[in-house]
């Protein structure tokens, strides 16, 4: 049914707005111009949701500006339509191709109210750092709740981090996008029904990692005006060595011996290459650096700590007490979600061995996985604790991959993600105690991912890393008990959003923040439960799989 065209019109406030329900709504936002936008539902209660796509916060980081921190987006005559999605920033994968337009700063507002204030969820998503894009992340779930969604797009691959460590290409400026998209929403959100004082940024992944970075950067913290008071990180830390570099310039260099004539000037290669023959050059570095040395070899996809971005002077251990206390997270993990790197390593690596002979194989074999995403200890440490923690005796004498997998998975896990991410609240605690809620999410469901493994997998109902996200983001057709869950999952979401608090109708008692340095935590599930320890997932899958292992 068609609703009635009315017009609102507002000197006092400074807003010019003007929605046709029956076709298309158009903000004016004030020092900028007019953008035309299209009308949308909610997917449980219909819902009214106005939707601006692929607005400009950032002029098109082209030519000179290649590499270099955005430059503000300035006014603009007549109305923009932002009733598409935007072209993603440039980026080569199976699913997805764009190796012609930079042209790509944008940011997407989702609203069911243009002239509230209502709490603002700014959403960064992952992808390794060099893929993915907002159109992936619709609002058809979290406008249920009584908040505005963001969702931002930043510079992908060699185009956002590539570095020299010098002013022609410093590096992070993918981070530097989300920043300056950022500073977007503090000036203009309250033209789409937004409050910039509460402002949550949240991300999956490479995008959790940037929040987490967001956390600590002095170049965020020093500001006199706060960009964000909450945060939520889901599986990813600024504390994950794969996300972070203080040496890009040997991946650097590998890149350009790629892509370069011999004889070539470094920076004006880079910056005069087409995109696609530099995001080839990436591609083919980082498969290389995954086969030889590991994910934290892998020059152009990592956050940079030194040089002239002045994102990170020092590692991010400097900066641990600098945090504002005032600032609420809510961080955690998926129970499967080592799969996805020991599967990534399989992808570049198949010659790995699925057979072991004898301990000292699975010793060094173990040893690898512990290379190749960022840990390491020369003395055996970690492999010693890994043999203890996450492989049975009887496994160990049995030998068989079957019954290994589960393990290895909750190694990857545990040095590619759990321990990092744990690492994260427990500095959070320390500051703000009370502060911060910490979870893993464990709900298996029909709307697995079907996909096949690079690596022998045997086992069915894994949570793998990025399953969350069909929770909060429509993907699939959901049953009944995948919509419980769902609207679980926005609930928590969106009321910590609210007042820094989650809280769900479905869960009997309230989720208690950390109390101690290992918990308690939430496990998130049909039926959820708080547990004392979260070491504990740190053997999730063995666990899981323990009693049906063939």
């Amino acid at each position: 049914m068609l609703l009635k065209l009315f017009a609102i019109f507002s000197t006092f406030s400074g807003i010019y707005c003007y929605v046709d329900y029956s076709s298309s709504p158009v903000v004016d936002i004030r020092g900028l111009g007019q953008v035309r936008g299209s009308i949308g539902q909610t997917a449980w209660t219909g819902r009214v949701v106005y939707k601006f796509q692929s607005i400009h916060y950032a002029v098109a980081p082209v030519g000179s500006l290649r590499f270099k921190a955005p430059i503000r987006t300035g006014p603009w005559y007549g109305i923009k339509d932002a009733t598409q999605p935007g072209v993603r920033c440039p980026q080569m994968t199976e699913r997805y191709v764009n190796v012609d337009n930079e042209d790509c700063l944008t940011l997407s507002v989702y609203s069911n109210d243009l002239h509230a204030s209502r709490p603002v969820m700014v959403y960064i998503h992952g992808g390794w750092f060099y893929m993915g894009g907002a159109d992936m992340f619709k609002p058809d779930y979290l406008l249920e709740s009584d908040i505005v969604l963001v969702v931002i797009q930043y510079r992908l691959g060699p185009l956002g981090f590539l570095s020299t460590l010098t002013d022609a290409i410093p590096g992070n400026a993918g981070v530097l996008d989300a920043i300056a998209a950022l500073e977007w929403v503090q000036q203009n959100i309250w033209n789409f029904g937004g409050d910039h004082a509460q402002v949550t940024i949240f991300g999956q992944s490479a995008g959790a990692s940037m929040v987490s970075m967001l956390l600590r950067s002095p170049l965020v913290q020093s500001r006199e005006a706060q960009l964000f008071q909450r945060a939520i990180i889901q599986s990813g830390s600024i504390f994950n060595p794969r996300h972070l570099t203080d040496s890009p310039l040997e991946g650097t260099w590998d890149i350009a011996r790629r892509l370069c004539h011999e004889g070539y000037d470094l920076e004006q290669c880079f910056c005069n290459a087409s995109v696609e023959h530099l995001l080839r050059a990436f591609l083919n570095h980082r498969a290389a650096a995954i086969r030889s040395r590991g994910l934290t070899f892998v020059a152009g996809s990592n956050i940079v700590i030194g040089g002239p971005s002045r994102l990170f002077p020092y590692h991010p251990q400097h900066y641990l007490r600098t945090t504002n206390p005032a600032i609420a997270v809510m961080a955690g993990t998926v129970s499967q979600d080592g799969l996805y790197l020991l599967d990534e390593l399989y992808r570049f690596q198949p010659e790995l061995p699925t057979v072991f002979n004898d301990a000292h194989e699975l010793s060094d074999y173990i040893r690898t996985l512990h290379e190749k995403f960022g840990p390491t200890s020369f003395n055996g440490a970690l492999e010693a604790y890994a043999l203890k923690t996450h492989i049975s005796k009887e496994d160990k004498e049995e030998l068989r991959w079957n019954k290994l997998v589960t393990g290895f998975t909750d190694i990857c896990a545990t040095s590619g993600l759990e321990a990092a991410v744990l690492t994260d609240v427990q500095n959070l605690f320390r500051i703000s105690p009370g502060n911060v809620y910490l979870y893993s999410f464990d709900y298996s469901s029909s709307l697995a991912r079907e996909k096949d493994h690079f690596v022998p997998f045997p086992y069915v109902g894994a949570v793998e890393h990025e399953d969350d996200l069909q929770y909060l983001f429509p993907t699939k057709q959901m049953n009944a008990d995948d919509v419980k869950v769902a609207k679980l999952m926005v609930q928590l979401w969106t009321s910590f959003a609210i007042d820094g608090i989650p809280r769900a109708n479905e869960i009997a008692t309230a989720w208690t923040p950390m109390k101690s340095l290992f918990g308690p935590y939430l496990k998130i599930n049909s039926v959820c439960e708080q547990n004392v320890d979260y070491r504990d997932e740190f053997t999730a899958t063995s666990r899981k799989y323990e009693a049906v292992k063939i």
